[in-house]
């Protein structure tokens, strides 16, 4: 067996934070709640504490009707299938009146947003940004990312901003230094990290924070998904691996990212956000920014 200890005491997570989630339905209680409240105001900068967000998963690619680790679905792109769940999407106008999409850098989820929100992709309102720490967790050849001058030639026109990515991929790069490339080790990276993928989770509710949008898309990946609503709750991650290449010195070791709030006892909204996404499936929820100290589930 392969156990990588990752990191030392100086390069431990210095944030555990946790975000409270609501049902879509308590959006408009709770931003009245945080525009009457003048302490919420003064220590968020001016953005909402509040947002209401609507997560997607990306449709159908080739790596989902083939094999996830063939160098043929390297940042592997949508099936005709998964273009037309996209297309029956848009017909939804989900998220119509959201002024920020975000996107995963990886192709699938790049085209997932452009055909599934072309209303938003006209609107000069809405702003829209790749960014690294919504991409799926890095396991197999589907899940490396192109060069960035690649996908800025392929999605141009500027509508989507990749400013934030790095030009090469340097997570997959992390994994490779330690598993070598994917006809050496053909098991699970990133899945075997998944503190590190939960951190990417809380490194973008962080930056989304700060943002003065209060309505979000967010076009991402299942297992991504999985790990942010999962990590560190009752059952774990569904599937996950051992965890061969965790820091166990990170201080957010087994902190979730998120909290489920007001669940009327019976535990159906944090079954329903937690519950695995189809392709092209999307869902609403409310993340609340407010500060909270950090506590076990």
């Amino acid at each position: 067996t392969m156990v990588v200890v990752m990191g030392d005491a100086s390069s431990s997570s210095s944030s555990s934070r946790q975000f409270r989630l609501h049902r879509a339905s308590a959006y408009d209680a709770l931003v009245n709640a945080s525009a009457s409240s003048a302490a919420a105001a003064a220590s968020s900068g001016g953005a909402s504490s509040v947002k209401l967000v609507t997560f997607v998963r990306h449709a159908e690619g080739w790596h989902n009707v083939g094999a996830y680790n063939d160098a043929l679905n390297f940042d592997a792109k949508l099936t005709p299938r998964g273009e037309a769940q996209c297309e029956a999407l848009a017909m939804e106008r989900v998220g119509a009146g959201a002024r920020l999409v975000v996107t995963s850098s990886m192709t699938r989820c790049v085209q997932t947003a452009v055909l599934s929100f072309p209303y938003l992709l006209r609107s000069p309102t809405t702003t829209w940004i790749a960014r690294e720490d919504v991409r799926e967790t890095v396991n197999y050849w589907c899940d490396r990312r192109r060069a960035l001058d690649d996908l800025r030639g392929e999605f141009q026109g500027g509508d989507v901003d990749f400013g934030a990515c790095s030009t090469e991929d340097e997570i997959w790069n992390k994994y490779e230094a330690i598993c070598g490339p994917p006809e050496a080790w053909t098991k699970h990276r990133e899945s075997c990290d998944l503190c590190s993928v939960a951190n990417r989770a809380r490194a973008f509710f962080t930056w989304l924070e700060t943002r003065p949008e209060e309505r979000v898309v967010v076009s991402s990946h299942s297992a991504f998904l999985r790990a942010l609503f999962s990590y560190g709750h009752r059952d774990g991650v569904r599937g996950a691996p051992e965890q061969l290449f965790c820091d166990v010195k990170d201080t957010a070791l087994g902190v979730p990212v998120v909290t489920y709030e007001n669940d009327d006892d019976d535990g159906s909204f944090e079954r329903f956000m937690r519950a695995d996404y189809a392709n092209c499936e999307h869902r609403t929820c409310v993340v609340d920014f407010t500060p909270m100290a950090v506590r076990a589930v």
